[in-house]
């Protein structure tokens, strides 16, 4: 289509297009043809943005299109840390897409390491895997354990399960036991799995341990590691926290243990592992492997304080609305994650599956908030909300 039957908002994408696919010429030509007002190309690019905010060096830069960087940098002079509306700058783009060389440049011309509204570039790097850029940022002296709100680099690498970048924080010395917003540890990451990340790396287990990470840290959800690991039905991850020495005996805030947890779920592979590092419970009539199956079997396991469960509930729910207000959408969606295992009423239930389906698509993980959204409407078939979550998350998914 020629340039003059386009529209204008055509012309845009064609233009963000061209920055994308590094095609300079185009992207001048573009430039030129929207510049009605005779401000000039700079104005024009600094201008254009996709629906994130996200403008042509946001673009260029994710793809490593050193050229184009250059030329809005160098030529144009416009801002390196132009942030998108989440509050990320094109270098962010370059540790989020891998490109290097991209990355590279803009450093060298002004952009900053440190920006980032949730996450800086280091933070992103560790997150994606992108092993040459975490080096190249730390390099150039910025603190292996910066912090954010989601915690340090670190944390972000065994979040994402990404052992490649957790090993060259650790040989900068990161802190395995840095303590995040949510009072997790890294190794509390490492070891949970989530819906968007539905797998446990066990060589990241294994390097935050031989780092030093306390296996018997007890994070905000009242869970050692141990117990994390049971409740996820990880035998080689199970077997790798004791031999570091984590305790089979501290149990949940209410008296549950990890072997009467894995004998409720019918794990006795599991039993057998504790077993032997495990004190002989009081209440338990026979101290076998048999003994404590059966027990569990015919008794279940010990019932949950009602009052105790709705404070803890209470209490996760306002952090989590106070970290929404605060734009922590991450956190807050951890939080009622956490809310939800202390024994809901059914529309309790639904009304939290709720919020965290707002969380994920204030984030904008379209797929996240449509999963909690049909899940909630399973729980409360004809509640408008849970039919509204459900119609935001399939617009933002553009289905």
């Amino acid at each position: 289509m020629e340039m003059a039957a386009m529209g204008k908002q055509e012309r845009e994408k064609v233009l963000l297009y061209a920055a994308s696919e590094g095609n300079l010429r185009l992207l001048k030509k573009m430039a030129r043809g929207l510049d009605s007002g005779g401000q000039g190309e700079a104005s024009v690019l600094a201008a254009v943005a996709d629906d994130e905010g996200n403008c042509a060096l946001h673009l260029a830069a994710a793809a490593g299109r050193v050229d184009v960087c250059r030329y809005i940098v160098e030529d144009l002079r416009l801002d390196a840390n132009q942030p998108n509306f989440k509050g990320e700058a094109p270098l962010f783009a370059s540790a989020y897409c891998g490109g290097a060389a991209a990355a590279r440049y803009l450093i060298d011309h002004g952009a900053d390491p440190l920006a980032g509204k949730l996450w800086s570039p280091l933070h992103c790097a560790a997150a994606k895997g992108n092993c040459e850029i975490l080096k190249l940022l730390l390099s150039r002296g910025i603190d292996v354990d910066l912090y954010s709100i989601r915690g340090t680099p670190l944390h972000a690498a065994a979040l994402y399960k990404q052992d490649c970048t957790m090993k060259i924080l650790l040989e900068h010395h990161a802190d395995p036991n840095k303590v995040c917003s949510l009072d997790y540890t890294p190794l509390s990451w490492a070891v949970r799995a989530s819906p968007t990340i539905p797998t446990v790396s066990l060589e990241c287990v294994k390097l935050l341990i031989q780092a030093g990470a306390d296996v018997n840290f007890v994070d905000s959800s009242g869970l050692t590691s141990l117990m994390l690991t049971v409740q996820s039905g990880l035998p080689d991850t199970l077997t790798c926290l004791l031999d570091a020495g984590a305790n089979p005996n501290i149990p949940d805030e209410f008296g549950v243990t990890p072997i009467e947890f894995a004998a409720s779920k019918g794990r006795r592979d599991m039993v057998e592992m504790l077993f032997p590092l495990t004190s002989p419970i009081p209440t338990l009539l026979e101290w076998s492997i048999d003994g404590i199956i059966s027990h569990v079997k015919s008794f279940g396991l010990k019932p949950r304080d009602k009052c105790k469960c709705e404070k803890r509930r209470t209490g996760l729910k306002q952090k989590a609305k106070e970290a929404f207000q605060r734009g922590e959408y991450f956190t807050a969606a951890i939080l009622y994650s956490n809310a939800m295992e202390f024994d809901p009423s059914p529309d309790d239930f639904a009304t939290m599956l709720a919020n965290r389906s707002l969380c994920s698509l204030r984030a904008g993980n379209g797929k996240t908030a449509l999963s909690d959204a049909t899940m909630c409407r399973s729980a409360r078939p004809h509640w408008p909300k849970a039919c509204y979550r459900q119609g935001a998350a399939f617009m933002l998914m553009k289905d």
